[in-house]
């Protein structure tokens, strides 16, 4: 992927349209990304009109989003288990028991 300077400086465009589609659209990052550069681009592009040619990377058949420029555009929401309690089931038992195996295992005797 070739990537240009003029690309670099329209990051501010990508950013600025990936709120727009957040906000009036519910989109996450992936939906998108998808929507301006992947499968689903030309049926977007037909029934949304925006000056999409104002995006970066839009000479580019693949991409690969500056993620860590956009990590505060998009945070995913995890949800936490604070009610969990820990319990500990552990336990061991012997399924082969053998005389021969806990002679191994003794002190050595004197002769």
């Amino acid at each position: 992927m070739h990537i240009n300077l003029g690309d670099v400086l329209r990051i501010e465009d990508f950013i600025e349209h990936a709120q727009f589609h957040k906000k009036n659209y519910g989109d996450n990052l992936l939906t998108f990304i998808s929507k301006h550069y992947g499968q689903e681009k030309k049926e977007h592009h037909q029934n949304e009109s925006h000056d999409h040619d104002k995006l970066p990377f839009s000479g580019c058949s693949i991409i690969h989003a500056p993620v860590a420029l956009l990590g505060q555009l998009f945070t995913p929401e995890f949800q936490r288990f604070d009610n969990f309690e820990k319990q500990d089931n552990f336990s061991f038992q012997l399924r082969h028991s053998s005389p021969a195996i806990f002679d191994i295992f003794q002190p050595p005797k004197s002769a």
